[in-house]
């Protein structure tokens, strides 16, 4: 995550199925993702993330996002 531009919310938005094509501002996204996932907190805990994303999930919004498909690939997770 380190090369995406700094919008962590938007990202996770983008995670939730059926939300991997939406670019949402980064003044909207904090109230989106917190409405998806209620009790959302700016400092989720990797463990938290872990709980509700899957790899697949990663691997659906990279299709149509091409810095974290790159990301993926240096990882070789693709």
């Amino acid at each position: 995550m380190v090369w995406l531009r700094p919008n962590l919310e938007g990202l996770l938005v983008r995670l939730h199925k059926g939300q991997e094509t939406r670019e949402i501002q980064s003044a909207r996204a904090l109230a989106e993702l917190q409405r998806m996932w209620p009790g959302y907190e700016k400092s989720v805990s990797a463990n938290a993330l872990y709980g509700r994303f899957s790899l697949n999930d990663l691997r659906r919004a990279a299709r149509y996002d091409e810095q974290l498909r790159r990301m993926l690939e240096l990882l070789s997770i693709d």
